[in-house]
């Protein structure tokens, strides 16, 4: 196998037994493939960076420019908004037919859009290093944090980002688990996210007539994800 096809299967997480370690053998002699490895991490990572700190920058000055007696309604939209626009820059250029390239497509990390990280911040406390844990990436340790908010407070927020931390570790069933604590209605900003990452989530473990009901509900009724989730439908059925 050319090592490009190797470097691809391995960032899409479809390599097999026998790539892996034909992948951990090359890693360990062969310095150019590890260069070349170790510079694809770097690029994935700064374009990751790069697109939370836009996505986050544009809803912090949106709410901030808000006045006393609008709601946070807008703020969400504008958040599913962005999704919708950074989930369409993603870096497969062919179409797509499997669950888990579908998934590769429309998958995109939710932003922290609840606490700033200001490392250094002489205020901090659980919720900030539990965000700062997750806008670095450690997700075991955000989720962690996250967990212990909600056994202590029970806070939508600390339930949402416990179930995304699960997702970025693969945990998938561990992450629909925690989705099915939350409890979704009309008035609460995260139920349109809860429904569409946990319908990601049971695409990735191929269980697609799941992630399709959710779908077809996120569909039917006005919210961030409607336009998305009709998109993701026609390309499933």
């Amino acid at each position: 196998m050319e090592n490009e096809a190797l470097l691809n299967k391995y960032f899409e997480q479809q390599l097999s037994e026998e790539e892996k370690v034909l992948f951990e053998s090359l890693l360990q002699n062969d310095s150019e493939f590890a260069k070349e490895v170790a510079y694809q991490k770097n690029v994935k990572k700064a374009i990751t960076l790069n697109e939370r700190k836009a996505l986050k920058q544009t809803l912090q000055s949106f709410e901030n420019n808000k006045k006393e007696n609008k709601n946070n309604s807008q703020f969400w939209y504008i958040a599913g908004v962005f999704l919708l626009f950074f989930g369409g820059l993603a870096w497969f250029q062919f179409m797509k037919d499997s669950p888990e390239q579908l998934y590769q497509e429309y998958y995109q990390s939710y932003p922290n859009v609840v606490a700033p990280t200001v490392r250094g911040d002489n205020e901090r406390n659980l919720k900030s290093d539990a965000f700062y844990e997750y806008d670095s990436g450690n997700y075991q340790k955000s989720l962690e944090l996250f967990s212990k908010i909600y056994a202590d407070e029970e806070v939508d927020y600390a339930l949402f980002y416990q179930a995304m931390s699960l997702m970025e570790l693969n945990r998938y069933d561990e992450a629909i688990a925690t989705f099915d604590q939350f409890k979704t209605s009309d008035n609460n900003a995260f139920s349109p996210f809860v429904k569409w990452y946990k319908a990601l989530s049971y695409l990735k473990i191929n269980e697609k007539e799941k992630a399709i009901q959710l779908l077809k509900e996120l569909s039917e009724k006005e919210n961030p994800q409607q336009q998305m989730a009709k998109k993701l439908v026609a390309e499933l059925e």
